[in-house]
């Protein structure tokens, strides 16, 4: 801080010195710039001092000095006018600001009568002289306050007008205090000193509208309605005066940031091609799942994409900067599976790294672990991975010590995990433990609108990996693709759409140059698959008690259950079951 701030005032203060006093002043910073001066001194004022040894002493010494003799004392001994000053009596004191010398007041008498003014009672004029040093300080400090609340109130409305949000601060009469820009533009404000009447009922009737903090209001504002959501709080209260704070905010742009914000987590859903309505339910349910930490059990048969939407929840969950990994339970041996899940110590076993290992479980701590084909899992280790959904904690092979984990497990299978628990091959409370949520991926063959979706998005995929330019499936190859059973389910389309690739580099592929391609891969003729509609009563039968099956299962029912939807006894649906070989 610098007296130079506040120089006006500095000179006002000397100038009452000097009158009351009938004696000279002279004030200057720590710089020795003259930052006020009465008589002869007032002329170079902001000019300056040369040779002042006075005030550098007092400056560096932070004491006051008197100086009864001036041009005859040690301190005057390097001035210029050493044995010829004009002065005829002096007395200065610093003035310090936090500590710190900043600045010298001086007292200065040219003649007997102000010289007798100085040392008649040199105390009092110390004292004095003390108090006017306090009042310079107290005068910066005043200006450093002011000078703070106005930076303060300036990055106060600039970050005022950075948030997405109207501010007001309003007073008990509803008269605005501040506001942001973005207040302005929700309430079609041009100037804050000239309301609309109808912003001005509004302002008022949100001070005392209610006791509630936050709600949703809809009102006219310029002859046109909106709706805003609307945080209230009272700033400060007293027996005279309140203020109040409202936050505003446009209840259609939150709906459309809500939406926004819920497009952007869906997107990884949209890595999982279909278009038919089982597989748009199945995509919605399976992102509402993803925003919890619940365990996940995905039960479809193979090929029909269970991996993929098991990778799509954990892109959408609060997971996905944690790690995703799979591990196949059918694919490794039973004897090493342990070890890949659970890892192991150094010497648990013959051939084990030196170093050991951690588990599939640690690698996935704070992320998800997928355990496809689960039900593939051996007995002994169904124990374990009960243990890890209990508790959180796994323990190496090999070792003692309990490891936590926090991981999410998404499971998977292609089997009846049901009828296994029935059959006694699957733990009844593993089952249970795994299918806290169940989604169930229909097959592609029930969903035939994703046959052709699913083969546009294949033919793009390997245009682009085989150099091609196939533009497309001919009609009559759709036809015969859409009636196929498609058992291998999306796995078996994408394999026979890279088959005819190998083939067809252009043009569009038809029944006239790919039948025989067709027929070595499907074991199928065009004239063996038609293309009109069936109107079999028995077909229609079997589809209808595939659909109620289907349902239970999705329900967490009991299989009898879809005798009850399909209104036949226990009995005849189990016949059809068995005459339809139906799967159950």
């Amino acid at each position: 801080m610098d007296l130079l701030d506040i120089q006006p005032a500095v000179q006002q203060i000397a100038d009452a010195i000097a009158a009351v006093l009938k004696i000279e002043v002279e004030i200057a910073n720590h710089n020795f710039i003259r930052v006020a001066g009465t008589g002869e001194h007032k002329e170079s004022v902001l000019h300056k001092m040369e040779g002042d040894f006075v005030y550098q002493s007092a400056v560096r010494t932070g004491q006051p000095i008197v100086i009864e003799k001036p041009g005859y004392e040690q301190v005057c001994e390097r001035c210029r006018f050493y044995g010829n000053c004009s002065e005829t009596g002096e007395v200065c004191a610093p003035i310090t600001y936090e500590g710190q010398s900043i600045g010298v007041i001086g007292l200065l008498a040219f003649n007997e009568e102000q010289r007798k003014i100085l040392f008649d009672n040199t105390e009092g004029i110390l004292t004095f002289l003390s108090k006017m040093a306090d009042l310079l300080a107290s005068k910066l400090h005043e200006h450093d306050m002011i000078q703070q609340l106005t930076i303060n109130t300036e990055k106060m409305a600039k970050i005022m007008n950075l948030v997405n949000q109207g501010i007001i601060v309003l007073d008990e009469k509803g008269t605005i205090e501040e506001m942001n820009v973005k207040a302005e533009m929700l309430l079609g404000i041009e100037n804050n000193r000239s309301l609309p009447g109808d912003v001005k009922n509004f302002l008022s009737e949100m001070i005392h509208h209610t006791d509630e903090k936050s709600q949703t209001i809809s009102t006219l504002i310029n002859k046109e309605g909106k709706s805003f959501f609307i945080n209230r709080q009272k700033l400060s209260a007293s027996e005279r005066y309140s203020e109040y704070l409202l936050t505003l905010q446009d209840a259609n742009e939150i709906r459309h940031l809500a939406e926004k914000t819920t497009e952007e987590q869906k997107k990884p859903f949209d890595q999982i091609i279909g278009v038919s309505p089982q597989i748009k339910e199945v995509k919605d349910y399976a992102y509402k799942v993803s925003q919890s930490h619940s365990t996940i059990l995905i039960q479809g048969e193979s090929g029909t994409g269970k991996e993929e939407f098991a990778r799509a929840i954990h892109n959408a969950s609060m997971r996905k900067e944690g790690p995703f990994i799979t591990v196949n339970c059918g694919a490794i041996p039973e004897h090493l599976l342990e070890s890949e899940l659970f890892g192991y110590e150094k010497g648990a076993f013959t051939g084990a790294n030196r170093n050991g290992k951690p588990g599939k479980f640690e690698l996935a701590h704070n992320g998800s672990i997928f355990l496809d084909e689960v039900g593939e899992m051996p007995s002994f280790l169904q124990v374990k991975l009960l243990r890890v959904l209990q508790e959180r904690e796994i323990e190496h092979l090999g070792g003692t010590a309990l490891i936590p984990v926090d991981v999410r497990v998404i499971a998977a299978t292609n089997k009846d995990l049901q009828e296994m628990v029935r059959m006694g091959t699957f733990r009844e409370d593993l089952y249970f433990r795994l299918n806290v949520v169940p989604i169930i991926i229909p097959p592609l063959r029930s969903r035939k609108e994703d046959i052709l979706a699913l083969s546009e998005y294949f033919t793009s995929m390997f245009n682009d990996l085989f150099g091609a330019n196939v533009l497309g499936l001919g009609n009559d190859v759709k036809q015969l693709m859409l009636h196929y059973p498609w058992k291998g389910n999306v796995r078996e389309l994408k394999n026979f759409i890279e088959y005819l690739f190998n083939f067809i580099k252009s043009g569009w592929i038809t029944m006239d140059e790919a039948e025989e391609l067709i027929h070595r891969k499907l074991k199928v003729k065009k004239e063996n698959l038609s293309t009109k509609p069936t109107f079999s009563l028995l077909e229609m039968e079997k589809e209808m008690i595939k659909k109620a099956i289907d349902y239970v299962r999705h329900q967490q029912l009991n299989i009898e259950e879809a005798s009850e939807l399909l209104g036949i006894g226990r009995a005849t649906l189990f016949r059809k079951i068995k005459k339809y070989q139906i799967d159950t």
